[in-house]
Order: C-alpha cells, then structure tokens, then sequence
C-alpha cells in the first residue's frame, strides 16, 4: 500500500533534501583562501612564509594593509657565490639578523665567519667561491585594525617589528600614512604620530575639521582630507612650521598619493578636478587639472612627479607635475573606470568597471594588447613576468604582462580579501580568519623592487628661542698672511736675536755655574 505524506512533511523532507544537496554542492565548490605548495608550484611560485595578523575578528576588522620599502633600513646578507660562464651565481646567502639558539641576531661577524666556512667545504669540492657583504631595503608590511591596533611587519621574513595600540575602539580609523621615520592614522578626530623605529605615539593632534579620509605622508608633512572640502597639514617635526589647510573645490574621493622620492602629490575630488600639491617650503597648490568625468579611485605616481588616473567616463590620464602641469597624455577606453591604476615597470595595468583588463604604456598611453583580459576585478601584484590579479569571481588569475594571455587561473583560490603589492614582486593572500601568506617566485629569493627609495633628508629644528652655537667659519681665515708666509717671521728663517756661532755670550766660562755650591756640594739654600 502507497504511503502518503501529509504535505508539511513532504515540505520539510524536501527542503531537508534541498539543503543537504546545496551543502555537498558548496563544499565540492569551497576554496582555499591560501595557496597549497602544490598550487604555487604550477604558477612558477614557493610559499615565503604565513602569519597571523594582530586582527581581532580576522581580515573583517582590518582598516588598512599597505606595504612599504624603507629608505634608511636595510638587511644585510654575506653573500657566498662563484663565477660561472661570465654570471654570478650564489650559493649560498646569509642574513646577519637571522637568530642564533639563544634567539638573537648573529651579528656582522658570526655572519662573515660562518660564510668562510662555506668557502672552504665548496673549495674542498673543487668550486672557487668568494664571500662579500650585499645589501637591500627592508620592506615592511603595515596592519591597521578597528581598535587601534598598528603592528609592523618585515615583509620578507614574516617577523613581528612592532605592535601598538592607540586610539578609541568605538571611533572609526582613518587609513595608514607611512614614511621611514613615522606612521599615522586618524582616529575620530585625532592624529595619531607613531614612532616607525619602535612603534611609540610620538605624539597627538587633534584635527580642526572632520577627517573625511585617512591621512598620508608627503614630504615633512600629514595630509589629511577633511569633510569641509580641503586638506589639513601637520609638520611632522618640531619645528615653527604651523599647520595649514588648503581648500580646494569639492572633498576628496581619495587620500593623496606622493610622488615616489619627492615632495609632490596628487588627489582627485568630486567636482572632476585632480589638485597637485608642493609640501616643500610653505606648502601650497600647484595646479589643477580638470577631468572628464569624476576620478573615484586614488591617483597613481611614478617616478619624475608623473601621476596617472582613470575617469567614471572612461577617459585615462597620464600628467606630469610641472609649475604649470603638464599633459603628457590622454586616452578614452570606453568604460568607466572606478578600479585605481596599477603600475609596474613601462605599464599601466587598469580594469573597467565592464571587468576588461587594459595595459597600457606609461610614456606615450598607447594600448599594448591587442585586446582586454576579461572577467578581470583588480590587480593585486605583478612579478618580472606575469601580472596576478583577482576575477569577477574573486578568483586568482595569472596573465602574462607582455601578450595579455591567461597563463593560469585558479579557481580554487579565494580572494574576499586582498592585499596590494604595487612595491615589490611578493604576492600576498589574506585569509578570513586574518592570516598572511606571503609567495615568491621560485628563482626570486630576493625582492625585486619596483622604486628604490631615496634616503630621508631629516629637518632642522627652526625654534628660533632656543639660542644656537655660533658655527666656525668656513673657508680661508681674513687674518691669515697672504700667500701663508707669517710677516714676522725673520728673514731667511733665522732668529736675529741667537748669539753669533750659535753660542750663549752669558753661558759661565768653561761651562761651570759661578752660582754652584763648593766642591759640588749641597745646594745651602735647598729645602731641609
């Protein structure tokens, strides 16, 4: 006999089933979110290192993840290598701050002896190997989180430099300003100015408008945008310099962008403007360039104060910032563009709002492809070769820079977070939970880097009350004799008053003191 369901049970039975399906679809669908040794093997890539990120909460609560090439800090390495068919081939590499048993530096020395013992076992094996000193930037890896949380990492080990805790957890955060000797980061309506050595607050400003985006360092100064439609600035040394705004037509669509290694910096506003700013001197506007069409993402810079952006209407320039401002070029791709620039050697890579991957030439904005990379969201990071960026799908796809080929996309990699690497040939993934995964490529165990950083120029303290020593003065002294002979010296370098033939006409005759006791005695007049 057919057993009937009363239709509420054949319901839930169903959706019971419905719901046991979907489940064993998504788990067959699940992605990773960091990619196994396997995965980076077939892309031509090896797991550098992984770490968790000081995030309460995972990658959710993270404010800003930026990446940094320091100018003064370096890592040092004695390199052991040998001659091989006119190229240089390393054999092996030591770093002095690797950590000994007792989990500190090496140093300098242990770092060189143990380099001439590598020396020695490759000489023993018939190959002539040197050792010598190399060294490179250290590049930084910066975290914001919601509550305040700022902690400093090296890029390239994964270590812990720093972590800091400042701010009101209840206040949004604005993101990181960084440069090699500070961080900052607005909370509420407090800047914050962190010490980038040791992570100390250095001190804190209060903002006389409202921060409308996060702060950025440009030359000596932090720039902030506020919701009043201009740009806050504060000196980031003691001196008698005072803070300025700047106002501009429209607020800011996004925080300044420097230029690398100068004092210059660009940001767009809503009113289809992008300003160009000296913090040099007493800082001011350079110019204004007008766009077509609102610049919504931040303004990309390379070297030579040059600065490119996309327009909602579709159009890409490329300026250079002059006195005056110049054009250098202009391109319309017929999509609006709300994706920010990315730059990588003599390319512009740039996706539209249609997820169609453009590359175009810095110098002349000339398409080289000879169509878009589709289904393409984001760039997150370029090597020598290849350019990684995130799908439509938030997937992970390699295109190869120079044809615009997909050489491989990994569907089974998931990108709800990302980390952009405009700086360095690293590609970082950021799991859910907050934990960092850092990948090179295989023949790359050194960064190659994109920009090399010029050392900061610190500045004078200009408090004119605190008296300051008068300075030795330079070049030739006025007194000294002309021709540096002394007028008084005697001629010819002779004393005129030395006795003739060089002998003393006072000196006792024969040599004997008249004034000496008898008999060479003791002296009567001496001390008892």
């Amino acid at each position: 006999m057919p057993v009937s369901l009363h239709p509420f049970r054949f319901f839930l039975a169903s959706g019971i089933l419905a719901t046991a399906l979907l489940s064993i679809s998504d788990r067959s669908a699940t992605a990773e979110e960091l990619m196994s040794p396997a995965a980076a093997g077939r892309v031509g890539m090896v797991e550098a290192w992984r770490r968790q990120l000081s995030l309460v909460g995972g990658a959710q609560s993270a404010v800003d993840i930026q990446l940094y090439v320091d100018g003064s800090r370096k890592r040092t390495f004695i390199e052991v290598s040998r001659e091989s068919d006119g190229q240089t081939e390393v054999l092996n590499r030591i770093d002095v701050n690797q950590l000994d048993s007792l989990g500190k530096p090496i140093g300098l020395k242990e770092a060189q002896r143990l380099a001439s013992l590598q020396v020695m076992r490759w000489k023993r094996r018939g190959i002539a190997a040197t050792a010598k000193e190399n060294e490179i930037h250290q590049v930084r890896v910066y975290t914001l989180g919601k509550d305040g949380t700022v902690e400093a990492r090296d890029a390239e080990t994964g270590e812990l430099i720093w972590l800091s805790r400042n701010g009101d957890p209840m206040l949004p955060n604005g993101s990181l300003g960084i440069n090699d000797e500070f961080v900052t980061f607005t909370n509420g309506s407090i800047l914050y100015q962190l010490s980038a050595e040791s992570g100390k607050t250095v001190r804190e400003v209060r903002l006389a408008g409202t921060p409308l985006l996060g702060s950025e360092l440009v030359g000596n100064y932090a720039l902030v945008p506020t919701t009043s439609g201009g740009i806050e600035g504060f000196p980031m040394f003691e001196t008698l310099d005072p803070p300025f705004v700047e106002m501009v037509a429209g607020r800011a669509t996004n925080e300044p962008t420097p230029a690398p290694n100068s004092t210059r910096c660009a940001w767009p506003t809503d009113q289809d403007f992008v300003y160009v700013m000296e913090t040099e001197g007493e800082p001011s506007v350079l110019f204004r360039f007008p766009t077509d069409g609102v610049v919504s993402a931040r303004v990309a810079a390379t070297v030579d104060d040059r600065f490119f952006f996309g327009t909602e209407h579709g159009h890409v320039y490329g300026i250079q910032a002059t006195r005056s401002g110049d054009v250098l070029w202009r391109l319309s791709i017929g999509q609006p563009i709300y994706s920010p620039v990315f730059t990588a050697g003599d390319r512009l890579f740039l996706a539209s709002a249609y997820k169609n991957l453009f590359s175009i030439e810095t110098a002349t904005g000339a398409l080289q492809w000879a169509s878009p990379v589709s289904q393409i969201d984001q760039v997150v990071s370029a090597s020598e070769n290849n350019i990684y960026a995130r799908t439509s799908g938030y997937r992970l796809a390699v295109i190869d820079a120079q044809s615009g080929s997909r050489t491989s996309d990994l569907s089974n990699i998931s990108m709800n977070h990302i980390v952009v690497n405009r700086l360095t040939d690293r590609l970082y993934l950021l799991s859910g939970s907050g934990m960092l995964q850092c990948l090179r490529p295989v023949n790359a165990s050194l960064p190659q880097l994109r920009v090399i950083p010029a050392p900061p120029v610190k500045v004078e303290d200009k408090d004119t009350d605190t008296p300051k020593k008068p300075e030795p003065p330079k070049g030739n002294d006025p007194f000294a004799p002309a021709g540096g002979a002394d007028p008084f010296a005697p001629a010819g370098g002779a004393d005129p008053f030395a006795p003739a033939g060089g002998v003393d006409p006072f000196a006792p005759a024969g040599g004997v003191d008249p004034f000496a006791p008898a008999n060479a005695g003791n002296d009567p007049f001496a001390a008892p």
